[in-house]
């Protein structure tokens, strides 16, 4: 077995609904909470902490913790140990909650939870090396440093080309309309030729390539994360009917959105287990059918 600095054990992508509770107690490993959406009350160490959407929770060994939603919450969960060393040193004095300034979270650990399914070889040292890798931006946020840079997946590529960047900006805050590339050139401020001149030589692909990519890797989080039709998501992000959109992301994914979004949702509540040899046990308790029931006629009467 691989000794590894960062082991991890376990991951899933799993959704509370509103009044579940996950009951006190507490384990020998650490643990890290990423809430896509909702709301609940979150306690570790009998200090209370209201949750919101976009923040990462970190428990330590041993801490004592315990859960209630008061909404769907939507969550990616890892479990995992850590070598003794300057960086299990450094989470034990980091804060418990943070708002990270950085939209390459989920498909960071979507990454882990999707090689933890596959199992291909070397699986559990990439999963160690991207756990590790968002440990050490938890560190950074927690010292306040700047703010950080996307994710390949979500920015197309690091680059350091202000055509590019400019092109990348314009992409990002527009994706849903219907873009030309005379339009992209013209807020770059170059020309059309320019404009795919500086795509090839930085990026290795045409403009509108690059924004058909952005536009699949954006309606692919809606499908994650939202509640929204497959036909309403192809118009979001800036198809012209579901029928483009769904022979586009066939070509780019392998399968159709349909298909991609039914393997998704089969993996909500499905234990992924990283390390073989960790048993996870679960604290979810769903919401007292009576609690449900008063719950539901206080909502009629406008309670």
């Amino acid at each position: 077995m691989p000794v590894l600095p960062v082991d991890v054990l376990w991951i899933a992508r799993y959704d509370y609904g509103p009044g579940w509770m996950l009951r006190l107690h507490h384990h020998d490993y650490l643990q890290m909470i990423f809430f896509i959406d909702g709301k609940g009350v979150f306690t570790v160490g009998g200090r209370a902490y209201p949750i919101r959407g976009g923040e990462l929770l970190l428990i330590r060994s041993g801490e004592a913790h315990e859960f209630r939603a008061e909404t769907l919450v939507r969550t990616l969960d890892v479990k995992f140990r850590i070598a003794p060393g300057p960086l299990l040193r450094h989470l034990r004095r980091a804060a418990t909650v943070q708002q990270p300034n950085d939209s390459s979270l989920a498909p960071r650990l979507e990454r882990i939870r999707v090689e933890g399914e596959q199992k291909p070889p070397f699986y559990r040292e990439l999963c160690s090396v991207l756990l590790t890798e968002i440990l050490y931006l938890y560190l950074r946020e927690d010292q306040h440093a700047a703010p950080l840079d996307e994710s390949a997946e979500d920015a197309g590529a690091v680059v350091h080309d202000r055509v590019i960047e400019r092109a990348i900006g314009f992409i990002r805050q527009n994706y849903s309309s219907q873009l030309t590339i005379r339009e992209i050139a013209r807020a770059c401020g170059c020309t059309e030729r320019t404009l795919r001149l500086h795509f090839h030589a930085v990026l290795r692909m045409k403009p509108l390539t690059y924004l058909q990519r952005f536009r699949i890797a954006r309606a692919k989080t809606l499908i994650q994360y939202s509640d929204y039709a497959l036909k309403e998501i192809a118009e979001l992000v800036g198809f012209q009917s579901v029928h483009h959109f769904t022979r586009l992301f066939t070509a780019s994914q392998g399968r159709s959105p349909a298909r991609w979004q039914r393997e998704y949702t089969e993996g909500i509540r499905k234990d992924v287990y990283i390390n073989p040899r960790f048993e996870n046990r679960s604290f979810t308790v769903e919401e007292p059918s009576e609690l449900k029931l008063q719950r539901k006629l206080n909502n009629a009467r406008g309670v």
